[in-house]
This record gives C-alpha cells, structure tokens and sequence, in this order.
C-alpha cells in the first residue's frame, strides 16, 4: 500500500547515493538527507512528543526544513560522482509542502559501478 501512496505523491529529486559493503556509507547531500529522515522516524519521540514502537514519517516543520538544508549542504568529503539536485529547487518544494509527512525512496534500478574514493570504499554500486 506505502508503493502506491509514494507514486501518487508529489517529489523532489535529491540526487545519487551509493550502497557499499561497509560502513560509513559514501557520503552525499542525497545520502546524508535520507539518514536524517531515517533517524527521525525510528526515534520520533526524541525529536517531537509522538511516542510509539513503529516506524513514523517525519513531519516536515520548521525545524526539519532546517535540518534538511542542512544536511543537503555540500561537504568536503562528499564523492564528487554522486550529484545533488539544486538546493533551491529542495528548498521550494519543502516550502510548498510544510506540515507533510517525508520519506526518502529510491527511483529507477540501481546501477554498479566504481566509484574514486579511495580504498575503503572499492566495488560500489549506487
């Protein structure tokens, strides 16, 4: 039922992330966005008053919206390969959508491929 629901709403491209076979992840503003909404509703109730045992979508305030753009800057050690949409255009639709619920969900088929980050991160599929 949550497939259905994610293709019917409305979206922004964050941009590529990569899976590895190890820990830490490569680091991306597409990456780094989807940890935060991860976080935020395993642990909700250290981020707002909902207290429960499952899993809840995020409710996009203002404070999240902060931390989001936040966590979408572009860091150092990000891999250059793994491109981010415009910041302003993420910017804009989470103005339009203020008082959502948020979920990160991947797009089309994954791809291998190898990416220059150095040797703790050799054979990477994003």
């Amino acid at each position: 039922m949550l497939d259905e629901i994610v293709d019917r709403t409305p979206a922004v491209r964050l941009g590529l992330t990569a899976t590895a076979f190890q820990d830490p992840e490569p680091a991306s503003p597409a990456r780094r966005v989807s940890d935060l909404l991860f976080l935020r509703g395993t642990l909700p109730e250290d981020f707002t008053d909902e207290e429960t045992d499952q899993y809840v979508l995020p409710l996009l305030d203002d404070e999240l919206e902060r931390a989001i753009l936040e966590a979408f800057r572009p860091r150092g050690e990000d891999v250059p390969s793994l491109a981010a949409n415009d910041r302003e255009k993420v910017a804009a639709f989470l103005r339009e959508y203020k008082g959502s619920r948020l979920l990160t969900t991947p797009r089309g088929d994954p791809i291998e491929t190898e990416l220059e980050v150095g040797p703790a991160f050799d054979g990477l599929s994003r």
